[in-house]
């Protein structure tokens, strides 16, 4: 294995781990089995900095095992397709635009997470689902789009390929 496969494989690895150490960083929304948490921008950065694959890998299985750890093993399949698609609608839209497809990745999430919401808890769940997800996105949207070019600059002087 070459030194710069070697790099992308352990900066993959990290970023998959980011992902779930961010959202253990979580709010219990009381009253439901709901949380608000951080990882949102660790998503977005990991699908703008290295494409809609492992934006979908990050946020699909960090997150998964986020939810697996703190207890929530029900929403563990459903966060793994729903996070998984959001990283990669953020990759591949983000190439055009960084905010296009962080907005895109958001809507995927936040429409996947009050539809479950109200399926697995009854409809009254809903708007709640909505409200923290407007948050978490919107809190993530600012963390990504305020360390994304340090972090573009960073990556392309460590690697020398660009990433």
């Amino acid at each position: 294995m070459n030194a710069t496969l070697s790099k992308k494989v352990a900066l993959r690895g990290l970023l998959i781990a980011a992902v779930t150490g961010a959202t253990m960083l979580s709010i219990p929304v009381p009253g439901f089995r709901l949380y608000f948490n951080f990882g949102e921008g660790i998503i977005y950065l990991a699908a703008l900095l290295l494409g809609p694959a492992w934006g979908a890998a990050a946020g699909g299985i960090g997150a998964s095992l986020a939810d697996l750890v703190l207890g929530y093993p029900l929403w563990a399949p459903f966060t793994l397709i729903i996070k998984g698609a959001e990283g990669y609608v953020t990759g591949k839209l983000g190439k055009r635009s960084p905010l296009l497809g962080i907005a895109a990745g958001a809507a995927v999430m936040i429409a996947g997470y009050t539809t479950m919401a109200g399926v697995l808890y009854g409809w009254a769940a809903a708007p709640v689902e909505l409200v923290t997800d407007l948050v978490q996105c919107g809190m993530g949207a600012a963390l990504a789009l305020a360390a994304l070019k340090p972090l573009r600059k960073a990556l392309s002087r460590s690697s020398g390929d660009g990433m």
